[in-house]
């Protein structure tokens, strides 16, 4: 075949295009990131938890002599994932002390306590750590699986039914929505609270986490937390932060009844639209619970800042604030922690 002079140039071209192929692709190519030094690992209470409850988690940096300090303070990166390696949920949150203050040659530790979601999934969770800023992600040393995210460990995820099971009664608001994070269940009480759990007659733990806008009350308010009317822990709120008290109760105290009552008592309650700080919310309001929990003390593993239950006197009743709406009740029984949200009212804290 014959190919006049514009064929040949042709040709040309095109196999000058051929060559330059693999130069482009190495050039698109992505280096491999530089480790940095640093190792992650975890430890945990207890290997098998069932969904809802609670457990407490060690994390741990070991940041080895060669490795390079970090100049920026990234979060950590916790993702559980299920068996097709979708995560679940997380516990992404900022290191103690921040990234900026590991030296070379280092560990560092802390315990946070994670309260497992209610997800339609049992069975083995991985676990996988990282550090990250925005969009940024840090390669560190471990096994990487993919995306500078590190496996550490599992944990077994057991049905939430093996929980001890929680029935709420008066005194409860309706659960709300976060605004600011939709994902996470909350529910006011009014000045006081009533709940009762299945007596397993042995130790208990109780996992309580809430918080209550004490600016809105005339005197600083004060909680009282009584299991079986007769001991607990009394807790002055000094602050509107959230705040997270575990207290043991022995069996003994939990007496031989069937179902233990277990009160949350405020010394006071306000109304918000009395106070001016919501038009529209005439509720009586006393505690915004995040987390209620009542675990078996020796299937818990270690748990920190426990402390024991002491005697209690609950405050004496007294007449509630009042925008002329009449008290609502909070119907059914759920186990220990509260599923998806259920109600969708505005969950401002007033």
């Amino acid at each position: 075949m014959q190919l006049g002079r514009s064929g040949w140039r042709i040709l040309v071209a095109a196999a000058a295009f051929l060559a330059l192929i693999p130069a482009f692709n190495a050039c698109r190519r992505r280096k491999p990131a530089e480790v940095n030094a640093i190792v992650p690992s975890f430890t945990i209470s207890r290997p098998r938890a069932p969904l809802g409850s609670a457990v407490e988690i060690t994390y741990n940096w070991n940041v080895e002599p060669s490795a390079k300090k970090l100049g920026k303070d990234y979060k950590a990166l916790v993702h559980f994932l299920d068996s097709h390696g979708v995560i679940l949920f997380d516990d992404d949150h900022m290191p103690t002390p921040p990234t900026t203050a590991w030296e070379p040659g280092k560990s560092y530790g802390y315990t946070q306590t994670k309260f497992i979601p209610i997800y339609p999934y049992v069975g083995s969770s991985e676990i996988r750590m990282g550090l990250y800023r925005d969009r940024e992600r840090v390669a560190l040393k471990g096994e990487d699986a993919g995306m500078q995210e590190y496996k550490v460990g599992q944990i077994e995820l057991l049905p939430q039914t093996e929980n001890i099971f929680l029935v709420y009664k008066e005194g409860w608001h309706n659960p709300e929505s976060r605004t600011d994070n939709p994902g996470l269940e909350v529910t006011w009480t009014k000045k006081d609270a009533l709940v009762s759990f299945k007596n397993p007659k042995k130790d208990v733990i109780l996992y309580l986490e809430a918080d209550t806008n004490t600016k809105a009350f005339d005197a600083p308010p004060v909680l009282t937390i009584a299991a079986a009317g007769k001991v607990g822990l009394v807790v002055p709120i000094e602050s509107s932060e959230v705040f997270l008290k575990k207290v043991r109760v022995k069996a003994g105290d939990l007496g031989s009844d069937e179902w233990v009552d277990l009160r949350l008592s405020m010394n006071q309650s306000f109304v918000p639209k009395l106070k001016g700080v919501n038009a529209t919310d005439d509720r009586e309001l006393g505690l915004m619970v995040y987390h209620l929990y009542v675990g078996e003390a020796d299937k818990l593993g270690n748990v920190p800042n426990v402390v024991d239950a002491v005697p209690v006197t609950l405050p004496a009743p007294s007449a509630s604030p009042s925008a002329g709406k009449a008290p609502s009740h909070r119907p059914g029984a759920k186990p220990a922690v509260k599923a998806s949200p259920s109600a969708k009212a505005s969950p401002k804290k007033p």
